[in-house]
């Protein structure tokens, strides 16, 4: 495999993170399995080399965690429900839900950002540089 590096901010890093475990707890290929396990390890060292370990930042990524595991239990529902044709009621409140979790997701990425910008210093250059290398 490639090596691509891409800008990405500290809370989709995270994300990236939990969306690959709740896909490895979900996954039952062997195969899938591992090479998301690969992918989950290799992004989990960097982001403790590069991340600050704080009470707030743990509650932060705690709560992200939270959001995303409604969102693909939502999402889960929601392709059931599909499945079976069934749009009615349940499905609108399964579609509201998901709305809800997708904020929710979005609120905690936000604020795992504004909390790093708070606590990271600023290089000297200016602007701070959200590349991360997996080297």
């Amino acid at each position: 495999m490639n090596d691509i590096l891409v800008p990405v901010d500290p809370a989709d890093l995270i994300d990236r993170i939990i969306v690959l475990q709740l896909r490895v707890e979900a996954v039952s290929d062997p195969q899938q399995r591992a090479a998301m396990l690969c992918q989950h390890d290799l992004l989990s060292r960097l982001a403790t080399r590069i991340l600050p370990a704080d009470p707030l930042m743990t509650r932060l990524t705690a709560q992200l965690g939270t959001a995303r595991s409604d969102l693909f239990h939502v999402i889960r529902d929601l392709r059931e429900s599909d499945g079976r044709k069934d749009y009615g009621v349940a499905f609108i409140a399964l579609s509201q839900s998901m709305l809800a979790a997708l904020g929710a997701v979005d609120d905690a990425k936000a604020a795992i950002n504004l909390h790093l910008a708070a606590t990271t210093p600023i290089p000297s250059g200016g602007a701070m540089d959200n590349t991360l290398s997996l080297m």
